[in-house]
């Protein structure tokens, strides 16, 4: 786990047991879901942006899922 630390910095604020970390760490990684799922849903109506910001937009997500996973993983 500690070998992730570098690329999920969000989930060394989870403690083992501290219910309000963990909700905190996954509200900011909703947040921050929400913000760029907004901004790349205006950016995608652009003809050649919109190919580069779907495959970003997946990256992003699959980023984040695995952020919360380790998240909920850092907390039990």
């Amino acid at each position: 786990m500690d070998k992730l630390t570098p690329y999920f910095p969000l989930n060394s604020r989870v403690k083992k047991g501290d219910i309000v970390s963990l909700v905190v760490t996954i509200v900011i990684y909703v947040v921050v879901a929400a913000v760029l799922g907004l901004l790349f849903g205006l950016l995608s109506g652009v003809p050649v942006l919109g190919f580069l910001i779907g495959i970003v937009g997946t990256l992003v997500w699959i980023y984040e899922i695995v952020g919360i996973v380790l998240a909920i993983l850092s907390f039990i």
